[in-house]
């Protein structure tokens, strides 16, 4: 009873082969189908290939519009003189996002002698290029002719081009708003320039490749690289930058410290798996603009001088080490992960209980063991050197074994005091855990360093609807212990 116009719609919005399984509703939904916009192919097979070239070919005598083409093929002598056809069928019909990938099991990449006919297309606003090969066209020959005003996203991920080619495609498209560059041949240096409307840029490299991007417009930027280069990363003229993420590279000292305070508008910065030479590793000082600070897997010293901030995240393997300045205020979030080894000892939860006392409050707290593991208590003096037990809003505890361990649960819950913990573990370590906190509760003779457990209530969760039910251990659960304190 569906209007044509609104089975097209539905159709836009999914894939090829899910709209082909709505083809047996009706003959209204099977002639949607053989007009649907989006077409993806995946030519991995000799079959699929005469029945690709048949659909194309209707596509093509009928001029039915085509809005999105994703074409993945195998190299093959049957499929190459194909793809050139194929790809031109979906610009005549008026393609707006074209996604091309080639593989090749001997490596040879696809020579693309017409990336500047795809380009000025008209219609085109989205293109992605896998695997491809540009270095084998001549720029003198006469195919860059005008610009292509109407691209906006350009990614080339696996590219062979080199320095004057990626130069002649920036040229070429100034309009682009989006641009992605990951794992490319043949490039000395990455260097953007004049693009008057580049929103986001990302930027994936395999080698020591400078960097050089002068936009003022640009707001988000991603790079990624080799921890065993040093990153040369030019970004002064990017005054405008709103998001910062940095992974797998190596800074010089002063890097982050130069860059945040050039940054006027700096408002998000991420660095994962940084290595740094300094002292003081990973300075953040400056910056009055940055709101959201996130550290995955960085090793060493951060100082924080962000008077602003409100949201920080810290992840990684080792309990991180934070100076932050006399303005550092009170967060609206804040979020520990740690994934511990096998070699925690009493002094690892001295250290954690140490980190989260000096630090702000945090809001959730995420730790993952290996196994439950005995801790050594028997020469252990809680009370020396700390005062008060830090709070913590939610703890969530990820545990493998079902060893019964009364040492790790009192010094799990002696480093915080958590108001609601999550426990995901085994039915063995769930009904442990929960039988412990009820004598905690019940108990009269608590240690004077210890807990002093007001109320606890336990609610069940499941891992896929994660709706509240009443306790009844099964394997794989969620245990939700909500704890008040005196």
């Amino acid at each position: 009873m569906l209007p044509d116009c609104l089975i097209h719609t539905v159709l836009s919005h999914i894939g090829y082969k899910e709209a082909a399984r709505l083809t047996i509703l009706s003959k209204s939904w099977l002639q949607a189908w053989l007009t649907h916009p989006n077409l993806e192919f995946s030519v991995y097979n000799f079959k699929l290939i005469k029945e690709v070239d048949e659909i194309l070919d209707r596509y093509r005598d009928k001029k039915i519009p085509i809005e999105k083409f994703n074409l993945s093929t195998f190299g093959s002598d049957e499929v190459v003189p194909l793809i050139d056809k194929w790809l031109r069928i979906a610009l005549q019909n008026g393609v707006n996002h074209l996604e091309f990938g080639y593989v090749d099991f001997g490596r040879t990449l696809y020579p693309l002698p017409h990336v500047f006919t795809i380009l000025s297309a008209k219609s085109l606003r989205k293109l992605v290029l896998k695997d491809c090969d540009l270095m084998q066209l001549s720029l003198s020959s006469g195919y860059v002719t005008n610009y292509c005003d109407s691209l906006r996203e350009l990614c080339l991920l696996g590219v062979c081009l080199n320095d004057n080619m990626l130069q002649t495609l920036v040229a070429t498209c100034p309009m682009i708003v989006s641009f992605t560059i990951k794992h490319c041949i043949g490039l000395k240096k990455i260097e953007l320039r004049n693009l008057q409307k580049i929103k986001m840029v990302s930027i994936h490299i395999d080698e020591k490749q400078p960097i050089e991007i002068q936009a003022p417009t640009l707001e988000h930027l991603v790079c990624c690289g080799l921890a065993e280069k040093t990153l040369m990363l030019d970004i002064g003229a990017c005054q405008n930058l709103k998001s910062l993420k940095l992974s797998s590279v190596r800074i010089s000292d002063g890097f982050l410290a130069q860059l945040t305070s050039r940054c006027q508008f700096l408002e998000s910065l991420m660095l994962d798996n940084i290595v740094s030479k300094g002292l003081e590793k990973f300075k953040v000082c400056e910056s009055q603009s940055l709101k959201n600070l996130e550290i995955r897997c960085c090793s060493g010293t951060t100082v924080i001088d962000a008077p602003n901030l409100e949201s920080l995240d810290c992840v990684g393997n080792e309990i991180p080490v934070l100076k932050t300045a006399k303005t550092f205020g009170p967060l609206k979030h804040s979020r520990l992960e740690l994934y511990s080894r096998e070699n925690i000892s009493d002094l690892w939860f001295r250290k954690l209980r140490k980190f989260l006392f000096n630090s702000n409050s945090w809001s959730h707290v995420t730790l993952h063991f290996p196994s439950c593991i005995k801790i050594d208590l028997e020469n252990w003096d809680p009370c020396r050197g700390i005062f008060a037990i830090p709070q913590v809003d939610v703890l969530n505890v990820h545990l493998i074994g079902s060893l019964k361990c009364p040492s790790f649960a009192d010094a799990l819950l002696w480093s915080c005091h958590p108001r609601k913990l999550n426990l995901f573990s085994t039915k063995q370590m769930i009904t442990y855990f929960n039988n412990l906190l009820m004598y905690m509760k019940n108990s009269s003779h608590s240690n004077p360093w210890q807990y002093q457990l007001k109320d606890l209530r336990v609610h069940k969760f499941d891992l896929e609807d994660l709706r509240r039910q009443p306790v009844e251990h099964n394997e794989r659960r969620r245990i939700r212990f909500s704890l008040y304190w005196r």
